[in-house]
């Protein structure tokens, strides 16, 4: 979900991939690997950060969009690939500068105005004017949009605004009406300077500080009645809007911050669109919800707090996320954590407690890059560190050198076969067997989301390979012989 006031776009606001296993590390406290941990280096030049339920998303300064986390057969990575990533990869995307993403489906706004989307597009939500159960894996283009200015996404339901203020909705967008398969302009709304999207409701920040909302009422004995866009009374002039599933917040032109509910998705007691303060909350000058339980913000001073809204409360209260102290953007996922983009590029992650007590932020990062002889891989997924030790994708390495690599149903066995080199490995038992001869424990494979990673000794072993850490350039070096050249 992402929400922008328009003046913060030129800052380029933006998104972020679901994680399976972090590798993220705090700076000072390190942990030993085959290569220094101190080499590693952290995910930089990062200009915006945007996330949804399952992805995380970096924009960075030179508009390439960087993800982590996704679901399989999902493509909120729109890479091109089926796979979620344990760390960050490129998009097939430049020029970005914010990313809005919903349960499985992603938008991509770019600097020149236009708007691009991937993933499910079962309920239309990616706003091609067709429906979908085939999902997009590389991100295309929503022709009908131009002009844009800010994007929203939820669940899979779709937001734009255009320059002039107009409100743009497409997908399944409440629980009543049909979903829409392109773009529709939402009628009965002033002018609009930032947009949110939240469960089965949209809402708009006008350009006099007043905040409109319409979508699912989800209240008292009629849980599909519908709201028409309706002014949020007793706020102040807002200069910010944000949502989280059913809630909502504001950010008013004093500095503090009031939350509501918007919808609800069962009939309780308690009145809907009733704005209160929250506590702790004061000298804000930036707002973030999310799909998760927990709105994030940052103060006058660069420092990052948040407060859990998962339960019903007459008041809530923030509490500071430690150590962050110089923070320019904002993020939170249901599923993948909350991140803060630092002052320097960086980005850094925490999670929330069943006590709404946040953890001690630790650096998202970079990916490991794989150069084999003097050519860099383009890998499914980058390596990861498991136990301390670094894994590959086999495929992306063997099919390099010319390898074939056949998947044999009825023994659950991939088979990997170059010149004189047989390797079988048995997926449910994870056993490898080189030219019939099993391996030792430290030499098995491990198979992440559907990917068979092997450890980087397991290339030594098997092509003769010398394998090299290049700290400097955050790179594995692998040196085959020449009659493995695929060449």
């Amino acid at each position: 979900m992402s929400n922008r006031r328009i003046h913060r776009c030129a800052k380029s606001t933006l998104i972020i991939l679901f994680i399976s296993m972090t590798v993220f590390f705090m700076p000072k406290v390190l942990h030993a690997t085959e290569y220094s941990s101190q080499n590693q280096k952290h995910l930089s030049d990062v200009a915006a950060i945007a996330a949804g339920e399952w992805a995380v998303y970096a924009v960075k300064k030179d508009g390439s969009v960087w993800v982590w986390g996704g679901m399989r057969n999902s493509g909120l990575i729109g890479n091109g690939y089926t796979v979620p990533s344990e760390s960050p990869v490129r998009m097939k995307m430049d020029g970005a500068v914010d990313v809005a993403s919903g349960t499985k489906h992603a938008l991509i706004l770019k600097k020149d105005g236009t708007v691009w989307a991937t993933g499910s597009n079962v309920d239309g939500q990616l706003g091609i004017d067709v429906s979908s159960a085939e999902t997009v894996l590389d991100p295309v283009q929503i022709e009908s949009l131009r002009d844009i200015k800010a994007i929203a996404a939820e669940g899979d339901q779709s937001l734009a605004l255009q320059a002039d203020g107009t409100v743009w909705q497409w997908g399944r967008t409440d629980r009543v009406n049909t979903p829409s398969f392109k773009p529709i302009k939402v009628e009965g709304l002033p002018s609009g300077i930032s947009i949110a999207a939240g469960y089965g409701s949209a809402m708009i920040l006008d350009s006099k500080g007043n905040v409109h909302v319409w979508g699912t009422l989800l209240y008292e004995t009629n849980p599909d009645k519908l709201r028409k866009p309706t002014i949020i009374s007793g706020l102040m002039e807002s200069t910010e809007i944000a949502t989280l599933e059913q809630r909502a917040a504001a950010l008013t032109e004093d500095g503090t911050l009031w939350t509501w509910n918007n919808s609800k998705m069962y009939p309780t007691p308690g009145k809907l669109l009733n704005p209160t303060k929250v506590v702790n909350a004061d000298g804000v000058r930036q707002v973030a919800g999310g799909t998760g339980s927990s709105f994030s913000l940052i103060k006058d001073d660069g420092t990052v707090w948040m407060w859990d809204s998962y339960w019903d409360k007459p008041a809530y209260t923030a509490v500071q996320v430690p150590g962050i102290k110089n923070a320019l953007d904002i993020a939170n996922s249901q599923f993948r954590g909350q991140y803060a983009l630092l002052e320097n590029g960086t980005v850094v992650k925490w999670t929330v407690d069943s006590l709404g007590k946040p953890s001690v932020p630790v650096f998202v990062k970079a990916p490991i890059n794989v150069q084999l002889n003097d050519e860099t891989l383009s890998l499914v997924v980058p390596p990861i560190i498991i136990n301390n030790i670094s894994y590959v994708p086999l495929r992306g390495v063997f099919e390099y050198i010319g390898a074939t690599i056949k998947w044999n149903q009825g023994s659950f066995t991939s088979v990997v076969k170059k010149d004189d080199i047989i390797i079988e490995i048995h997926a449910p038992s994870e056993e490898i067997r080189l030219n019939g001869r099993s391996l030792p424990e430290e030499l098995k494979p491990k198979v992440i989301n559907d990917v068979t990673m092997v450890p980087i000794r397991f290339i030594s072993e098997t092509l003769g390979a010398e394998v090299k850490w290049i700290p400097d350039s955050n790179t594995i070096h692998i040196s085959i012989p020449q009659k493995y050249n695929h060449s």
